[in-house]
């Protein structure tokens, strides 16, 4: 399992990050929608339900998906580049799930540090939880969580300043706080969820370049912090067949779109 686990991610990770943007003259604004697009790719998912079937219960799996990425490929084309290609971006990693006595639980989501083609990309993430609707016996599903995650991708470009060519490092720190409601209900094999809430994403990018120079065209900086705040919503859905168990959602973020999908064993 572990071994299909690591070969999947490394497929997902490799069609992610093939190459590193092109990023120059940015704006104030683009810098924070690019920032927040990037912030909000690698925010928590595990792709699941918050329900608590049992005392005792663990999850493994995988989960991958894309996201949106408009700002990002707007800016590109803005650098003189193509931004076609980065019209979505993509995570991966490998995810953990438990729940406890008294119907609290916890899961994990981790893509380990690596190099992929000419970037450095890692990212991890969790989230707490407790479902009322369990401890209180109700007829589904009703929970109240919060998420956190970091990342990190960085990637070398080069930055013409005066008609000289400068090589560079581009280093994108971005950090997601998520604070929930959910619900759910199980049919049979099926079981649908909703989830809505509150939304933070706060980035740091940093440049490093002989000279001073940045991407940046509101200042003259090397590092600059942006945040986001927003609303959080969610549509997902997970299918089980005997211990094998997948996974569809939807999610919105501060005006974000994301698509995740999972595969995972339960028991």
């Amino acid at each position: 399992m572990r071994k299909l686990t690591l070969g999947l991610l490394s497929v997902m990770s490799l069609s992610t990050f093939a190459a590193g943007p092109e990023i120059q003259n940015v704006s104030k604004g683009n810098l924070e929608r690019v920032a927040n697009e990037f912030a909000v790719n690698f925010s928590h998912t595990v792709v699941a339900a918050p329900e608590t079937e049992g005392v005792w219960g663990v999850e493994v799996g995988l989960v991958a998906g894309r996201t949106n990425s408009p700002a990002l490929s707007d800016v590109v084309d803005e650098a003189g580049e193509d931004g076609g290609n980065f019209r979505s971006i993509y995570h991966a990693g490998l995810m953990s799930r438990v729940h406890f006595p008294f119907d609290l639980f916890a899961e994990i989501a981790v893509l380990p540090s690596r190099e992929i083609s000419d970037v450095d990309v890692e990212s991890k993430s969790g989230s707490i939880g407790w479902n009322a609707g369990g401890f209180f016996g109700l007829p589904l599903d009703l929970a109240i969580g919060l998420s956190a995650s970091n990342a990190e991708v960085s990637f070398d470009q080069a930055i013409t300043s005066a008609g000289v060519s400068v090589d560079s490092n581009i280093t994108l720190e971005g950090q997601s706080r998520l604070l929930w409601v959910a619900a759910s209900k199980r049919f049979a094999f099926f079981t649908p969820y909703v989830k809505a809430g509150f939304a933070r994403t706060e980035s740091k990018v940093k440049v490093k370049a002989a000279g001073g120079i940045d991407i940046f065209a509101f200042s003259n900086n090397q590092t600059e912090t942006v945040d986001s705040t927003g609303a959080y919503m969610v549509l997902g859905a997970n299918a089980q067949l005997f211990f094998m168990r997948l996974g569809l959602e939807f999610s919105r973020t501060i005006g974000v779109n994301k698509i995740s999908g999972k595969l995972s064993v339960d028991f």
